[in-house]
């Protein structure tokens, strides 16, 4: 009974200090993957956040009073990813040498969601288009077969709460269909967990293993170059990749 209500204590501490009925966040989740050296700040934007000062909640939640950081010059570079509202999680990186200004804030309560981007397949390689460049090979092509070309899929990414990731599409299997198809679509990563870490995006592959420890099979990182309500950028060391929101019809 005391420790439900320390509890029910902090909650309700943590949604006076911000000034918001929201219901009170989890601390963050620790991944199976440990990380060290993380410079990041999470928080809890509260009220008073503008285009001059973001106003947060240091998570996880210790009692203490919200921290003020000044953000003009991150607004100005275009460094505020995402729309600051009160009850969103922030990662924050702060100056390295001013404390009192942050350099990045990213909304990563904006970043959940559906994000998607088109692919379009490329020409299956055959002995006898050895030597020839893609113009030509394409030239060679019947117009069904160029018409395939032009067909696109949807990949992307499902950016989930408590660290939480999916990757559409990357659990299908290749099938006899495809490997006598002309054409072929890149193999999609597969993620499971997701972490902002010194203000970059990296994503995980975890998976048990035959003692049921968890291990990192593969990982990839990006910087957040634009985050809006419809619209997500990432570069990766190949480019800049650009997603859209895919929001679900509503079922009748």
């Amino acid at each position: 009974m005391k420790i439900n209500t320390l509890f029910l204590t902090i909650a309700a501490l943590m949604l006076v200090a911000c000034g918001t009925k929201q219901e009170a966040p989890k601390s963050e989740e620790i991944l199976t993957t440990e990380v060290t050296d993380d410079q990041t700040i999470y928080g809890l934007a509260c009220d008073g956040c503008n285009d001059t000062v973001v106003v947060f909640l240091r998570l996880p939640y210790n009692g203490s009073d919200p921290d003020t950081l000044y953000i003009l010059d991150a607004v100005k570079q275009r460094h505020i990813m995402g729309k600051i509202r009160i009850g969103d999680k922030l990662a924050i990186m702060r100056n390295e040498t001013d404390s009192t200004v942050a350099d990045l804030v990213i909304v990563t309560e904006q970043l959940m969601g559906q994000w998607r981007h088109l692919v379009y397949p490329t020409l299956h390689e055959r002995a006898d288009m050895e030597g020839n460049t893609e113009r030509q090979k394409i030239a060679q092509l019947p117009d069904s077969i160029k018409a395939l070309l032009a067909i696109p899929k949807e990949y992307g990414l499902d950016i989930l709460h408590d660290n939480m990731m999916y990757v559409p599409g990357s659990h299908v299997k290749h099938v006899t269909s495809d490997e006598e198809s002309p054409v072929e679509y890149p193999i999609a990563q597969f993620y499971n967990e997701w972490k902002i870490f010194n203000g970059r995006f990296v994503m995980f592959h975890c998976a048990a293993d035959s003692l049921g420890e968890m291990q990192t099979l593969a990982s990839d990182t990006a910087d957040v170059v634009l985050l809006e309500a419809d619209s997500l950028m990432l570069r990766f060391k190949d480019g800049v990749r650009s997603y859209y929101r895919k929001v679900e019809e509503p079922k009748e």
